[in-house]
């Protein structure tokens, strides 16, 4: 089965790894600004079936080589973030240079993930969204994501099918990149918004740079999770923090 991808632009390649909730779709507000002069490539991760980290390392993989390229630079938010560490160290060479926004490398609330793992998995389906839906609008947006875009998130997120969801939430669970995030070598600006009640980003992007080998630090003051929903989040400018290394 090849992985999905979608592909925006022109020029060197700029490649978005999606949050749990695997759409790529959440990406909108900062397409048309990147296209202008990068190939900007969506990968949806896969929805179906149950599968482990090694699987969504080589979908990330064989999305950027089909798409003709030798390497990226790559985004990976929360969820994405983790996979995206996972895939340096699997496939260094695919990467030109990597973000990380609002992730981390090991979850720290041990019970949150377990029992979610459970309950996702024994729950009729439209319990589960019903939860997803609650519990995003404590957790997920910060107060500087408008109104539209919050109804655009979920009607992007609607239809997140459960398998893929619950092998994320696995993944996520039985993942600790921790003792081998010093092996990673590509140049990294870590981003965390200060206003994320989903997880401690803040925390956790202190963590990742200290131990990554070529790391940089950017705090999004008043940014919740879904930074990139912002209006005030362009990723444009995030690239320039890179001539610094």
């Amino acid at each position: 089965m090849k992985p999905e991808y979608n592909v925006y632009g022109s020029g060197p390649a700029f490649v978005y790894v999606p949050g749990i909730e695997g759409t790529g779709r959440l990406f909108y507000k900062q397409i048309d600004d990147l296209a202008r002069d990068h190939t900007v490539i969506t990968v949806p991760l896969r929805g179906h079936n149950r599968y482990e980290m090694p699987v969504l390392i080589e979908d990330l993989r064989t999305a950027v080589r089909s798409a003709g390229f030798e390497r990226a630079t790559v985004l990976g938010e929360s969820f994405g973030g983790l996979l995206t560490m996972a895939t340096a160290l699997a496939h260094p060479e695919l990467f030109e240079r990597m973000i990380l926004l609002n992730t981390f490398p090991f979850f720290t609330q041990r019970a949150k993930i377990s029992l979610g793992c459970t309950l996702f998995s024994i729950l009729p389906e439209r319990l589960m969204k019903a939860y997803r839906t609650r519990s995003t609008r404590r957790t997920i947006f910060g107060d500087d994501v408008t109104e539209d875009d919050r109804r655009l998130f979920r009607e992007h997120t609607r239809t997140v099918p459960r398998a893929g969801y619950v092998s994320r939430m696995r993944i996520i669970r039985d993942t600790d990149l921790r003792p081998r995030l010093g092996e990673i070598k590509v140049p990294a600006l870590v981003v965390a918004g200060t206003d994320d009640r989903l997880l401690d980003s803040l925390s956790a992007a202190t963590l990742i740079t200290r131990q990554l080998a070529r790391a940089k630090l950017l705090i999004l003051k008043g940014a919740g999770h879904t930074a990139l929903l912002s209006d005030r989040v362009q990723v444009r400018e995030w690239l320039a923090e890179f001539e610094d290394f």
